[in-house]
């Protein structure tokens, strides 16, 4: 694990192994659409717009090595990361992961489906917590800046 001083990435956090990003993930060359992928929650879009939205997110997720991320306003809510498990060192068959990020209760990694990865994005679209779900590469997400 880094130290108190270095920015410590998803990678550091992940226990016990300390290698939760694998290590062929590498920034996208050229940009993307997935960089302007972005949204206040709680949003003020209807029902449809968030499920564009989300799906949007998942083509992305699909296709490049990013990942989609909540940052909450409030420091001591939970923060998470939403990626393709491929991209990960973790074993699942699930194809997507989501990497919750909290400071009291550490880290956790839970295996999602499609549906599932689908629901949390619509889902925290419409939660009352202040924050922004936007999408970044994965290979230099960092805690700080969750």
């Amino acid at each position: 694990m880094a130290s108190n001083h270095d920015s410590p990435t998803v990678k550091d956090a992940a226990e016990p192994t300390d290698e939760l990003i694998s290590r062929t993930v590498d920034t996208p060359d050229t940009p993307s659409a997935w960089q302007d992928l972005e949204a206040k929650v709680p949003t003020l879009r209807s029902r449809a717009e968030v499920a564009s939205f989300a799906e949007c997110v998942l083509v992305e997720l699909r296709h490049e090595p990013v990942a989609a991320r909540f940052r909450p306003e409030l420091h001591y809510t939970t923060e998470w990361v939403l990626c393709r498990s491929e991209h990960l060192t973790v074993e699942t068959t699930k194809p997507f992961v989501r990497v919750c990020i909290d400071g009291r209760l550490g880290v956790s990694i839970e295996p999602c489906s499609r549906a599932t990865a689908r629901e949390y994005l619509c889902r925290t679209l419409s939660q009352d917590e202040l924050g922004v779900v936007d999408v970044q590469p994965l290979a230099v997400l960092s805690l700080d800046k969750l």
